[in-house]
């Protein structure tokens, strides 16, 4: 978290960690804090009982636990159960309390495949790809999902892909999110793929398909251009060159030592990118969607 949370309470002597983002917390005040800021999480139901034990076997709130299990109920108002969280503590004021549960009732009201674009956005920036990959196509399945959140569906999915080293897919996404969106931002990102996995003069030809003028052309290699220099003084870049030498100079072995360690490097740096954690499927995320809790 980016700011500073005045904590008055009881502090866990472990954290709990929220399985959708990662992100853990210590105390009923960072609770609270996390909780208004992911209310997206909590559309379909409420928090999971293991928060409830926290709550009652960490932070020391048996009243509350016993309140809020009361209310765990999911035909009862949810807005209640979080109304009664929040007032604890007085960590929030009553109007913070009353915003926040009207932006909560602006969400539940929201069509469902902004809510899954939202979702898959929350995923993206939690570094969940795969599962933003999967609330994205969610998304996508409705006819009502107007063209520009198309396209920027298209380009975030794009983004997660490229995370999960998926080049080919992302390419087409990128194009995708072009054609719906409109935004040369999509169209510079398509050519960075290529510049990438290919090689510039390619990545050029390809743009010059799309009819854009020399001014954009040069200033796709402009920024890409900066981009590459800011990774070529990288770890990555480093290890890349050091392999290369290798190759080149006959030293294929170390070269594969060296290859496979930087590997399981990546592997480990980009793991939870990489691997759909099963834990995320029993969430109370909304991952199918029928007639019968189709928001009014």
């Amino acid at each position: 978290m980016k700011e500073t949370i005045v904590c008055t309470g009881e502090v866990g002597s472990r954290p709990y960690t929220f399985p959708e983002t990662g992100i853990s917390v210590f105390s009923y005040e960072e609770l609270c804090y996390y909780l208004s800021g992911h209310m997206l999480c909590y559309l379909y139901t409420l928090p999971e009982e293991s928060l409830l034990e926290y709550i009652r076997d960490e932070l020391k709130l048996n009243k509350l636990y016993r309140q809020l299990v009361k209310m765990r109920d999911p035909n009862r108002d949810q807005m209640k159960f979080f109304a009664a969280l929040f007032r604890e503590g007085n960590y929030f004021s009553e109007e913070d309390i009353r915003n926040i549960l009207d932006r909560y009732r602006e969400l539940k009201n929201t069509p469902y495949p902004m809510q899954c674009k939202w979702i898959g956005d929350m995923y993206l920036e939690a570094g969940r790809s795969s599962m933003a990959v999967f609330y994205y196509k969610e998304a996508l399945k409705f006819e009502t999902l107007d063209a520009a959140n198309q396209g920027k569906v298209y380009h975030n999915m794009a983004a997660a892909k490229i995370r999960l080293f998926r080049f080919e897919d992302a390419k087409v996404d990128f194009l995708k999110a072009y054609q719906y969106g409109g935004s040369e931002d999509s169209l510079f990102y398509y050519f960075c793929v290529i510049a990438i996995t290919e090689d510039i003069q390619h990545a050029r030809e390809e743009i010059e398909g799309f009819h854009v003028s020399d001014v954009v052309t040069e200033s796709f290699e402009s920024r890409f251009a900066g981009i590459s220099d800011s990774f070529r003084y990288t770890g990555a870049a480093a290890a890349g060159k050091r392999i290369r030498y290798l190759m080149d100079h006959e030293r294929q072995e170390e070269a594969r030592r060296l290859l496979e360690q930087f590997i399981a490097g990546l592997r480990q740096e980009f793991r939870k990118e990489l691997y759909m954690d099963e834990n995320l499927l029993v969430t109370n995320l909304p991952i199918s969607y029928t007639i019968e809790n189709r928001p009014n």
